[in-house]
């Protein structure tokens, strides 16, 4: 943005925490600075909470870790836990500055975009009564309390010799595993990895050989401890992993 102002349309980015990259999380100074970059030099920036939004990072917002002075994002970009996945349901949010160059009775100044289930009224009332459970004292602890175990467990298993690194961030725990070739989505780990956990009775999603709980702020104590054993289970597999073993076929049906 720096070198051509008018080659630069927008900045897009999903604040602090890169989740389909492979929960590849970075510091909210750096967002700060990019924002600022941009600011400055008229850039429009849109940030995505469609995955870090409604609590997930620890706050309600990813951007509400940003620095006080930091500069406030465009568009905003919601969805997920708007309706806390009851039904699909996307919002989005923009500056009043940008809503009124299209506030007008002069048609020529109107923003021509919609979808054919724009408003949905079930799925806004979800939103509606998810977002006050959210906010509710009771539902702000449980997060927190999720983050804390999270951190509880993180510097055992960023010890343990099947872990390459591992990434915490509020609610979500992410562990880049070893394996025998480099970190990639079609890791050789991948089903191996998503038949053990299911055999512990935990459903995660492998991004290749990374694997993240990020659990409903609905989880008990208990179902947590379970899961954080499932991880050092799979750091366990990942240690002993060759990558050129075949792998049995993964069943995704129990028995």
């Amino acid at each position: 943005a720096g070198e051509a102002d008018h080659d630069v349309a927008a900045f897009i980015c999903e604040p602090l925490l890169l989740g389909t990259a492979g929960m590849v999380t970075y510091p909210a100074s750096a967002l700060g600075e990019l924002l600022a970059i941009c600011q400055r030099r008229g850039v429009l920036t849109i940030v995505d909470e469609v995955f870090t939004g409604f609590g997930r990072t620890g706050r309600l917002f990813g951007c509400d870790h940003l620095p006080f002075e930091a500069a406030t994002p465009d568009i905003f970009c919601f969805s997920k836990g708007l309706t806390g996945g009851t039904m699909a349901l996307g919002l989005t949010t923009c500056t009043a500055s940008i809503y009124e160059t299209f506030l007008s009775s002069d048609r020529t100044r109107a923003f021509f975009h919609g979808h054919s289930y724009t408003a949905n009224p079930l799925a806004c009332a979800a939103g509606l009564a998810s977002l006050e459970l959210l906010l509710t004292p009771d539902c702000q602890a449980r997060i927190a309390a999720i983050g804390t175990a999270h951190a509880a467990v993180a510097p055992t298993l960023a010890a343990h010799p099947g872990v390459v690194a591992v990434r915490h961030l509020g609610t979500m725990l992410a562990l880049e595993l070893a394996g025998g070739e480099p970190t990639s989505y079609f890791h050789a780990l991948r089903d191996t990895l998503y038949q053990t956990a299911l055999t512990r009775g935990v459903l995660l999603r492998p991004l290749g050989n990374v694997i993240y709980a990020l659990p409903p702020y609905c989880v008990t104590p208990a179902e947590l401890a379970q899961i954080h054993d499932t991880l050092h289970a799979l750091a366990d597999v990942a240690h002993t992993f060759r990558s050129d073993a075949q792998a049995p076929a993964p069943s995704y049906i129990a028995d």
